[in-house]
């Protein structure tokens, strides 16, 4: 008779790859799904830490943080972006062109997030200068 083996598994011990004070062990952080044993093919895994680094990118932004000169580049033209059609909407009311007030709502959300924009611009170029 064939005899099974009986041994047990026993659990997986812990090694130095374990530890919490490591950040890769942190799901969410760049290198969790690539951790050892791991392909990093994981769609939760993969998600997970897609969302924490645009999170990182959002928090570095509106911080007064950046560091890169192109995701500065890029946040100033979408200040100017967001600002320009309420700066148009405003020449042509002064030269008699109405707009209907559904407009003008959309056109000042727009416009007021394009100047905290602006303004966030301003302050992360003035850092970025004087370091």
């Amino acid at each position: 008779m064939n005899k099974k083996n009986s041994r047990s598994k026993s659990p997986k011990k812990a090694n130095d790859q374990d530890k919490q004070d490591d950040p890769s062990a942190l799901p969410g952080w760049p290198g969790y799904r690539t951790r050892g044993g791991r392909s990093g093919y994981d769609p939760i895994d993969t998600r997970t830490e897609a969302a924490h680094t645009a999170g990182t990118i959002i928090q570095t932004l509106f911080t007064g943080e950046i560091r890169n000169p192109t995701y500065l580049f890029l946040l100033g033209v979408l200040g100017l972006v967001l600002t320009t059609p309420l700066a148009l909407a405003i020449v042509e009311a002064m030269n008699g062109n109405l707009l209907p007030w559904k407009a003008w709502i959309f056109l000042l959300l727009t416009g007021i997030a394009g100047v905290v924009v602006l303004v966030n611009f301003i302050k992360n170029l003035i850092r970025m200068i004087t370091q």
